[in-house]
């Protein structure tokens, strides 16, 4: 099986509160994007029945020196700290017929950049395992979730409204768009972003915003009108990130200050976008954000 194993953008985030169980109550929109890494899965008879056997094969597109943690959990570091060996080994009692797995793969998502990194990996690897279980829809969603938080979504093949913690989805109509993604030189520990949050605990919350999506804001998502959506949908980590790296908050303001309509922080982690009014200013945005920050790494999108 090889797929691309994509990258999301978040299209606002909020954090209403805490939950009993540690995890972070979320409101978001994820959106699919066309950029990612190139996930290539395959199995193999197992040398001891019953015994696991996991490989990685990978190539690391981006810069060891700026982004050093996926080297770190590949197979030239301690791979049993892998999102993919992990989920494999969980599932491993599940499948019907026992087999080893190679993965082949090919890196270009940044880790803690906020659109995806190893959840959009465990996705795709789940994908090709669960056909291999007789797990029943509910079930593959409460394993995937019980992977990573994000992971769910990437079982899905459209754009979704995201609550819960990440699980509950709801499939949303979303206009082809294009965008430029900034890869800023930093990382954002999930971790430490939402505590920096400092969200107080309790079980349930109202959402002025999330509760039911306004007839003018599905009409924006649905024509692309992304201008609109500025005040409307934003990422409530942008306050944390910003104060921490105020380079980030530069580098919003020049995303859109250079011809995007639309720009925020995607996720808990360090990557911005911006989203232009149409196609053809998508190579005019990219050509002059490469010329304003030379020392960030740009990567055009589309939706």
């Amino acid at each position: 099986m090889k797929v691309l194993s994509y990258a999301k953008i978040n299209l606002g985030l909020e954090i209403p509160f805490k939950r009993e169980d540690g995890y972070h109550e979320i409101r978001s929109l994820f959106l699919k994007t066309n950029f990612g890494d190139d996930f290539e899965c395959s199995s193999f008879p197992l040398t001891s029945p019953q015994t696991p056997e996991f490989r990685l094969i990978s190539s690391n597109e981006l810069s060891p020196k700026k982004h050093p943690l996926f080297e770190s959990v590949s197979e030239r570091g301690d791979i049993t700290k892998n999102i993919l060996y992990k989920a494999y080994l969980k599932l491993f009692p599940h499948l019907t017929e026992p087999f080893g797995v190679e993965v082949r793969l090919t890196k270009r998502i940044p880790p803690e950049g906020g659109v995806g990194g190893g959840s959009s990996n465990a996705g795709s690897l789940l994908r090709f395992l669960f056909s291999k279980t007789n797990l029943s829809g509910e079930e593959k969603i409460s394993f995937a979730k019980s992977i990573g938080a994000d992971v769910p979504f990437f079982l899905q093949d459209h754009h979704c409204k995201v609550t819960g913690i990440g699980e509950t989805l709801e499939p949303i109509s979303v206009s082809s768009g294009f965008g430029v993604l900034a890869v800023p030189n930093v990382s954002l520990s999930t971790k430490a972003m939402y505590e920096g949050l400092q969200k107080s605990l309790q079980k349930t919350s109202d959402s002025k915003v999330w509760k039911t999506l306004t007839e003018d804001v599905i009409r924006s998502l649905q024509v692309g009108a992304w201008a609109s959506l500025n005040g409307i949908l934003e990422n409530e980590f942008e306050k944390i990130a910003f104060q921490s790296h105020p380079d980030l908050k530069e580098l919003k303001s020049g995303i859109l200050q250079e011809g995007a309509v639309y720009a925020s922080l995607s996720g808990s982690g360090s990557c911005l976008y911006g989203l232009v009014a149409k196609e053809t200013d998508q190579p005019i945005l990219l050509s002059s954000l490469k010329r304003r920050f030379p020392e960030t790494d740009f990567r055009s999108f589309s939706l």
